[in-house]
């Protein structure tokens, strides 16, 4: 009797586990397809006090094109603490799998920084990976890294008075190789 029992137990959850996967191959596809427009925010960059904004452009199921940016500017006076970002970084990715959760792609990023007692431009580039978890239709959230090489130049620290900054150090420059970038996106199609 417990042999049948446990019998009947077994085959009603394999048959539960074989419809389940027959109607998991018959969904629609999670991912967003070819033509969609796709709003972007990293939410990271919001904690660090520089809010962004970005488009993806979706050329076909397993293409995208980004284009992020952010911005920020605080600091109320001269002798202030002063926080300035500017930052634009385009990027091709390559949406991997069945359900293009993975992607692997490349990025260049460009932009310039003040920060009190030291402002400099930069520019860089390498690879991004991440995945992508679904939340629904039209939502996603992104989770990715970048690595590659980042090129600080027209460094320059100062002194800032109430008459303005004195240099402290001549401009230079220097490079760097490792992590560029992190991620954690919130990613809605708006068309």
């Amino acid at each position: 009797m417990k042999t049948s029992k446990t019998v009947l137990l077994c085959i009603l959850f394999f048959t539960g586990i074989l419809s389940h996967a027959q109607e998991v191959k018959q969904s629609p596809p999670t991912y967003f397809p070819k033509g969609s427009l796709i709003l972007r925010t990293n939410s990271l960059s919001w904690l660090m006090l520089k809010p962004g904004l970005g488009l993806e452009y979706k050329v076909s199921d397993n293409i995208g094109l980004i284009v992020d940016g952010a911005f920020s500017r605080r600091g109320r006076s001269v002798n202030d603490k002063y926080w300035h970002f500017c930052d634009l970084a385009p990027q091709v990715r390559y949406y991997a799998g069945e359900f293009k959760y993975n992607y692997l792609g490349v990025q260049y990023t460009m932009g310039e920084y003040n920060m009190t007692e030291i402002q400099g431009n930069y520019l860089g580039g390498g690879l991004t990976f991440g995945h992508q978890f679904d939340y629904g239709h039209n939502l996603s959230v992104d989770v990715g890294l970048s690595v590659g090489y980042l090129y600080l130049y027209d460094t320059e620290k100062y002194i800032r008075t109430s008459g303005g900054n004195i240099r402290t150090r001549d401009k230079y420059s220097h490079g760097y190789w490792g992590l560029t970038g992190a991620s954690i996106t919130l990613v809605w199609k708006i068309n």
